[in-house]
């Protein structure tokens, strides 16, 4: 029998992170800002979804880029 030769082809899954549940919050409040009919609460609920949402995905895709260059060629 013949040993098997190392693959260089599997598949990379990337770690667990709460970055996607982060972004999916600050959508949910983003859209939430829609409801209420007074204008101010319109958008501070809008603001404080859009900068969670905006910092979630930056920190999901700086984890990403530092993940990515981490890997063995």
């Amino acid at each position: 029998m013949s040993e098997q030769p190392e693959r260089h082809d599997e598949f990379h899954l990337p770690s667990p992170s709460a970055q996607p549940i982060m972004v999916s919050l600050g959508a949910a409040l983003l859209l939430a800002g829609l409801i209420p009919h007074s204008l101010l609460w319109r958008m501070t609920w809008m603001t404080i979804g859009g900068t969670i949402a905006v910092i979630g995905i930056w920190l999901w895709v700086s984890d990403a880029i530092d993940e990515y260059r981490s890997l063995d060629d």
